[in-house]
């Protein structure tokens, strides 16, 4: 197996909650008096955005279509990361490092498990939505 390939399957997602808490009061704190609902906002984009991105990821892994990974892949896992999806962000993480690599065999799988965590992560986000 090559170092690449090793790194990627190596990589461990720890947190077993769909959103960080943490991540979202800290965009709370942006808040300001007055102003629309920041996370309502934002998770709103997130919720409206991340199933393209996600079918995007899906095309690609079905075609093998590394760089059309990658690219989808980069973009989810920096949106997730930022409204506190960490696992979200980690498993896109992973399938960009499969798409940077070439390494292909299990992006399809990987892609379901993202579909998967995205529900998880848009359930529990609209919890927090007001």
């Amino acid at each position: 197996m090559n170092e690449k390939k090793a790194r990627i399957s190596e990589t461990k997602i720890e947190s077993t909650e769909a959103i960080d808490s943490t991540i979202l009061a800290s965009l709370r704190e942006l808040q300001e008096e007055g102003e629309s609902d920041i996370v309502d906002e934002i998770g709103g984009l997130f919720v409206k955005y991340a199933p393209d991105k996600i079918f995007a990821i899906e095309k690609a892994a079905e075609k093998k279509d590394s760089k059309a990974l990658m690219i989808a892949a980069h973009s989810l896992k920096s949106s997730s990361a930022y409204i506190g999806a960490m696992r979200l962000s980690a498993l896109s993480k992973e399938l960009e490092e499969m798409g940077r690599s070439g390494q292909m065999d299990r992006a399809l799988d990987k892609a379901k498990e993202l579909r998967a965590e995205y529900e998880r992560a848009r359930a529990s986000l609209e919890k927090e939505m007001r």
